[in-house]
């Protein structure tokens, strides 16, 4: 925290700007305050998912003119001022004394839709009487409360009914809470769910619908969910001779797998160890693909692409993929996500394909597609797959992103009997 005389300070402001939205910029000040630089307050937004940034950047998708500002005295009940900080004077007078800046944006609600609530607050930091202080060091927002999106395998999609939703839910003590209904509608547009924290929640997801004429209700439940994570959870059609095997019975199921995602850093916290409610351990009691010598599948990127890195391209040759399964049984579950502000489920959909794609078990209408844009199709029990996105789709997304400089990510989730690997691919054209 820099502190300097308000003469000085004075001198170079008659040169420089006039500040009056609130005390004008002169230095004349009651003998007991103070004032802080509207520019001293250095806000970076962490959130991986959308490229970690500081607020005070001029980028369109980061709302830094939305965030609340607060300033609290030390040992005082209530807040010495708050400003909107698109609204907020170039410099704010204080009584002296020991401050913190509290940045927030959006509203710590129960459960909304796209409603992200970000907190951060700065260290302690000394009000002078008669100086101005330029320097409160940096205040770091991160996500407060927890983010929920629900997604449905091609197959189920296909099966189940307009009517069917997922009803999120996230409880304390087995109270009720208020909820929200997941439905092919918000994740065709990608929506999330945002729902209040508080320590010890739990998060219930229950499928509800018709799935060829048969009611089915099936709950995943995840007993502590912390905030700041995103609960990216995939409900898919499974029957007991195995998925989409034609004819559908009682014995068909739907259940659900989870990906959870850290906000801030955008990687994987952790394995899908979540049971489902009724827990199944009984119903395969010998695993006719038990893990075998080897971790889980790898993919890696071909020639110049950097899979765990940002990959800058023309697009005017096609970007490769290697997964390769050791286990018994090859490829068990093979997904990939396409998540691009320029290729929408409707801009998809357009030229054949789904925002999210089943490549182990590939629906019959996306095979075609899929072969022409560079990926593998029904490679459930194979142990090596190649991906090359064709130079026809990356044109394609090259002409919609038209300059504006998107990242676009492909998310593929592959699991054999070894485990489960999601690595996100993510292009940028130069």
């Amino acid at each position: 925290m820099k502190s300097t005389n308000i003469l000085t300070i004075l001198l170079c402001s008659v040169l420089l700007f006039s500040c009056g939205k609130e005390d004008p910029f002169t230095g004349q000040t009651a003998g007991g305050e103070g004032q802080v630089l509207k520019s001293a307050l250095n806000m970076d937004l962490r959130d991986g998912e959308r490229g970690q940034t500081t607020l005070r950047s001029t980028r369109a998708d980061v709302p830094y003119d939305d965030f609340k500002v607060i300033f609290t005295k030390d040992g005082a009940a209530a807040p010495a001022k708050t400003f909107r900080y698109g609204d907020m004077p170039d410099v704010v007078t204080l009584e002296k004394g020991v401050y913190t800046a509290t940045a927030t944006y959006g509203e710590n609600l129960d459960a909304e839709w796209e409603n992200p609530y970000y907190v951060g607050q700065s260290q302690a930091f000394n009000i002078r009487a008669g100086e101005i202080t330029d320097d409160i060091g940096e205040i770091v927002c991160r996500l407060e409360n927890i983010k929920v999106s629900i997604g449905f395998a091609p197959i189920l999609t296909q099966e189940m009914s307009e009517s069917s939703f997922v009803e999120v839910k996230v409880t304390s003590d087995g109270q009720d809470a208020k909820g929200l209904r997941f439905t092919k509608f918000e994740e065709n547009r990608g929506i999330s769910g945002y729902f209040r924290y508080a320590e010890g929640v739990s998060l219930v997801a229950t499928f509800n619908g018709m799935v060829e004429g048969l009611k089915i209700s099936t709950t995943k439940s995840i007993p502590v969910v912390e905030k700041g994570n995103h609960y990216k959870i995939t409900f898919k059609l499974h029957t007991q001779e195995g998925e989409n095997q034609g004819d559908v019975t009682a014995d068909m199921k739907v259940d659900a797998s989870v990906t959870v995602v850290n906000v801030e850093r955008n990687v994987e916290v952790g394995d899908d160890d979540i049971l489902d409610d009724d827990e199944r351990p009984s119903e395969k009691p010998d695993d006719p693909n038990p893990p075998t010598p080897g971790g889980a599948p790898e993919i890696v990127g071909t020639g110049t692409i950097n899979i765990d890195a940002l990959n800058v391209i023309d697009g005017s040759v096609p970007v490769g993929m290697k997964i390769t399964s050791s286990a018994d049984g090859g490829f068990q579950e093979f997904n990939v996500v396409i998540d691009s502000p320029d290729l929408p489920p409707a801009e998809l959909e357009r030229v054949g394909l789904s925002a999210n794609l089943d490549l182990a078990e590939t629906p019959e209408q996306f095979a075609a597609p899929l072969t022409n844009f560079g990926f593998p199709t029904n490679v459930k029990g194979k142990k090596e797959a190649n991906i090359e996105i064709s130079a026809i789709l990356l044109g394609m997304l090259k002409g919609v992103d038209a300059g504006a400089g998107h990242t676009h990510k492909f998310i593929l989730t592959v699991t054999d009997a070894n485990g489960t690997t999601e690595k996100t691919l993510q292009l940028k054209f130069e």
